[in-house]
């Protein structure tokens, strides 16, 4: 099926869009295999299925009796050649060229490599490279993703037509290139010849903009709808916000063929030009629902101007779009989208599940919220809009703690929906009630600790395994960040844990499930794959193979290349005193720099002047609430007293230290 060129429902404004710029044959000779439809147990796209729900149905063999830590536990261990960002995606009874059928975990790396491993036993079947990945440093010194940036999205899956798609990030001059591929499950090898991403647009004064791969990143998992692959981008860690905007861009699934997109802030600003409007969601998969309209969440814009604009930027936002993209179908944007601009708390570091349709007056329902704590309940038929100075026109906001995160579903014994929200709190169940009001409702929660980690106490993303709707055979599962930072490979522990998923206060098991490198500053959003019995989790350089364990089972040694990394050990450079940086003005002042140490009520803060400066936290440290680990960038709001002592008033986390960021003043 070509990739539609259908319009949905049209409700909304028209949007300024262009056709990408580069054009390209279609080669039939390369197509790829055709295969069987997806089996219930394949994990073909992010979070297992176009709403997003992270729920893994078709699970027999994983129950709240037998995770256990004496009974379940390390089958095996795969080492691979980078860190890996996306999720592990599953397919079932694929046949391998020359090496007959097997169950397969499919993964990509950073190296820009993707790896068929069979699922059951860890072995590779094929591994293939696709070129030279990129270092953070030539991606404006952005250090979100460390070291090097490769394939960083979740790929997605088409078993009908035998190929996996993914963007690979290549190193190249004057600026690196991004490609999406379209390889056969069966051997790894292009089947359709490769799609340089290009794109131009028309902005509100009429101008042109072109995408800069440079300035952008590839972060939310892919989606395939209505016959097209979805790719979105966002900024480098809002490094050059006047270059990098919001991106989504569709292609034809069969032919690569470059096909219409949009921008998220078509504006054009010549006094304080800021931009973004990013579309990135902690790499959670941008959704589709039924009419193949495509939904996402959107990040920050400029700090200094608010910048809303309906018909041309839809900062902190849910946005629905016609499956072209060339109709704004609808969306919501909250009241107060300039104040968590102003502090970088994107409504999108978090992704946008849909809800399966409900009896009662609200039948189409979507979930997201983001860095502020606030999940936002809307109506996908009436989302909500803008209202200026408030209310936010929503079904109901709830309280989930910070997130770098994204939520999930499940059907549970009882009958009902239940949501789990993965923010700052912990994971936590809401009941979805539809009558007489339509509203969440606060179950159990995981508390925080099982969340905690580093570069923020964020959260997580979990998932749900359990064979349908029986009693006891519910299991949530998801990865919590490192408690401790280290830039040496493979880096510290991350944990995978497990809990009864109708008693979140019930904890079943915590294991090591990995490593992670430069945890300080970049986010390990990583989702475990649940199939067939095993969980899989994959890290920085290796992918985990977690099941049933059996007496006489040969315990895994993990190889000493693999063995977790002392934390970083960071010193402070000689000390300044507030006197000599800002004399003695008695004023509020802003400082960027990396906190070399942390203890009680004081911080010392290694600024860019090759010194380090003491700040008083006593006084509280503002809404954010902000790691404070030895090696973490951060930008500090202070006010300096007559008695030349430096009091924060607000802290938090700086992308990265760059020629971008502003002087101290």
């Amino acid at each position: 099926m070509l990739c539609s060129l259908l319009r949905s429902r049209v409700r909304a404004l028209p949007l300024l869009v262009a056709v990408s710029m580069l054009t390209m044959p279609f080669f039939g000779a390369q197509a790829s295999d055709t295969l069987s439809p997806n089996s219930p147990q394949d994990v073909v796209t992010y979070h297992g299925d176009n709403n997003r729900s992270g729920w893994a149905s078709s699970e027999t063999q994983l129950t709240v009796a037998d995770v256990t830590p004496s009974t379940f536990g390390l089958l095996h261990m795969v080492t691979l050649d980078g860190r890996v960002d996306g999720q592990p995606l599953f397919v079932s009874g694929q046949t391998i060229q020359g090496q007959g059928v097997h169950d397969v975990v499919y993964v990509a790396t950073e190296a820009d490599s993707v790896y068929a491993i069979d699922a059951d036993s860890g072995t590779i079947l094929w591994h293939v490279h696709f070129g030279t990945p990129v270092p953070y440093q030539y991606k404006d010194n952005d250090d979100n993703v460390y070291p090097v940036i490769g394939i960083l999205g979740t790929p997605v899956i088409d078993r009908t037509l035998g190929n996996l798609y993914f963007v690979a990030d290549t190193l190249g001059a004057p600026s690196d290139v991004f490609t999406l591929h379209a390889i056969s499950l069966s051997t790894g090898r292009d089947a359709l010849t490769p799609a340089v991403i290009q794109y131009s647009t028309t902005l509100s004064d009429g101008t042109q903009w072109t995408f800069n791969p440079l300035h952008h990143l590839q972060r939310a998992g892919l989606v395939e709808a209505n016959g097209c692959i979805y790719v979105t981008f966002g900024s480098t860690g809002d490094s050059v916000p006047t270059q990098s905007r919001g991106t989504i861009l569709r292609y034809d699934a069969a032919t690569l063929l470059p096909m219409t997109g949009d921008i998220t802030n078509h504006l054009d600003q010549t006094m304080q030009p800021y931009y973004l409007s990013s579309i990135w969601q902690s790499g959670y998969g941008i959704a589709a629902d039924a009419n193949g309209n495509i939904f996402f969440s959107t990040g920050n814009s400029n700090p200094y101007y608010p910048s809303y604009s309906q018909a041309f930027n839809r900062p902190e936002s849910l946005v629905e779009l016609s499956p072209d993209l060339l109709i704004l179908e609808d969306s919501f944007t909250t009241y107060d989208y300039f104040q968590l601009d102003q502090y970088d708390n994107d409504v999108g570091s978090g992704g946008m599940l849909l809800l399966p349709d409900q009896p009662g007056p609200i039948p189409h329902l979507a979930i997201a919220g983001g860095k502020d704590g606030r999940a936002f309940l809307v109506n996908r038929d009436n989302m909500g809009g803008y209202t200026q100075g408030g209310p936010n026109n929503v079904v109901q906001t709830i309280s989930m703690g910070l997130c770098w995160c994204g939520p999930s579903y499940f059907v549970g014994a009882d009958g009902a929906l239940h949501i789990l929200t993965g923010g700052s709190y912990g994971v936590t169940s809401w009941k979805l009630e539809t009558s007489p009001t339509v509203q969440l409702v606060q179950e159990t929660t995981t508390g925080p600790s099982p969340v905690y980690g580093l570069p923020d106490d964020g959260g997580t993303i979990p998932v749900i395994s359990s064979n349908g709707t029986t009693a006891g055979s519910g299991v949530v599962w998801f990865v919590q960040r490192p408690a401790t930072s280290s830039d040496m490979n493979p880096g510290t522990p991350v944990t995978l844990q497990a809990f009864n998923a109708s008693n979140l206060q019930q904890s079943l098991i915590s294991i090591e499930g990995g490593t992670w490198t430069h945890a300080v500053n970049s986010e390990a959003d990583l989702v475990p794959t649940v199939a067939k019995g095993h969980v899989y989790v994959a890290s920085n350089l290796q992918l985990r193979i977690f099941g049933i364990t059996h007496a006489g089972l040969e315990k895994v040694t993990v190889p000493r290349s693999l063995m977790p990394s002392k934390p970083d050990n960071v010193t402070c450079p000689a000390g300044i005193s507030p006197a000599m940086l800002f004399g003695n003005r008695a004023a509020m002042h802003q400082l960027y720099g990396t906190v070399c140490q942390a203890s009680g009520s004081r911080m010392t803060l290694a600024l860019r002047n090759g010194h380090a400066v003491t700040i008083d936290l006593s006084g509280g440290l503002g809404p954010k609430h902000v790691l404070l680990t030895p090696g973490r960038p951060v930008h500090v709001s202070a006010e300096l007293d007559k008695a030349g002592v430096l009091h924060a008033r607000e802290v938090s986390p700086s992308h990265t230290i760059s020629r971008q960021t502003p002087a101290d003043r």
